[in-house]
């Protein structure tokens, strides 16, 4: 995690009242978009990157509405570096019915704001199709509405900050992105709003991880392998136990339970099952960033 700045050069006593450096650490607030640091990057570009967030009605994405969106479009080095803000744009859209209260609450969003909005289909679609990818903390969630609401941008592969990442295995304890942020020595002083979101995933994803990459390029690294889901179908019940303790969930589209898994331990979960439970289907799909998180 980023070094956060502590009260004190060292840990001498230098009074009853003197803390350790561990005791206190200072967070400083996210970057606002216009005033993006330029990164002094050397070597070729990376990819451009529009980073997005919706704010919905409901959480269902065929029958909910979008009601706000934003994105930016973000330049970056080919060390996943964000060097510059290219673009931005809103839109806020009138579902046709009120808002439920946990909504308005939730978004700071009202019947009046909304009342005769409308977002501009075709200008979203060619502002988000400059980018080379597209990307959200929790992308399965904004990909479901954008797909519904924007089908030009079905092509664009999503790279997702919150899955794309062991945070975990990186000695995070949490994946919320104002936790994460807290953890790299930074904080969102706004509401939660897309806008709002948008900024704060973007200093996010420039921040650095215990291992020097920044978050961008292992979420982008990570996304671009391909892996291999595994679905286990037919009589499960009596396995449901052992498939879950093996990290399976229960995937009520396509009523099985699936695991997402490298090619190797996917054949290994294969050979498993057949042995434990020969009575259950096992089919193997490849899954690459423009299916993951759909």
């Amino acid at each position: 995690m980023n070094k956060m700045n502590s009260i004190g050069d060292d840990d001498t006593d230098v009074g009853e009242h003197a803390q350790p450096d561990n005791e206190v650490r200072i967070l400083r607030r996210i970057a606002p978009l216009d005033e993006w640091p330029i990164t002094n990057a050397i070597g070729p570009d990376g990819p451009v990157i529009a980073v997005i967030d919706t704010e919905t009605e409901g959480l269902d994405p065929e029958t909910d509405r979008v009601i706000e969106i934003a994105a930016a479009l973000v330049k970056t080095d080919a060390e996943g570096r964000i060097t510059g803000i290219i673009d931005k744009i809103y839109g806020l859209q009138d579902p046709g019915r009120p808002l439920p209260a946990k909504i308005k609450t939730l978004t700071g969003l009202s019947d009046e704001r909304l009342q005769g909005r409308s977002i501009d289909i075709d200008k979203m679609t060619v502002f988000l199709c400059r980018a080379d990818a597209l990307l959200a903390h929790g992308a399965r969630f904004d990909a479901g509405f954008c797909r519904r609401l924007l089908p030009g941008i079905a092509h664009l592969p999503w790279v997702c900050t919150l899955n794309d990442i062991d945070w975990l295995g990186h000695q995070f304890d949490g994946r919320a992105l104002g936790h994460l942020l807290c953890q790299q020595g930074l904080y969102a002083p706004k509401a939660h709003t897309a806008g709002d979101d948008v900024t704060a995933a973007i200093n996010l994803a420039a921040t650095v991880l215990p291992n020097g990459r920044t978050v961008l390029a292992e979420a982008l690294a990570n996304a671009r392998t391909t892996s291999v889901r595994v679905d286990a179908e037919g009589p499960t019940y009596g396995a449901r136990g052992e498939l879950k303790r093996r990290g399976y969930s229960f995937d009520w589209q396509r009523k099985s339970w699936s695991i997402e898994t490298s090619e190797f331990h996917a054949d290994y979960e294969h050979s498993w099952i057949d042995r434990h439970f020969p009575q259950i289907r096992v089919s193997k799909t490849p899954i690459t960033w423009h299916e993951r998180h759909c």
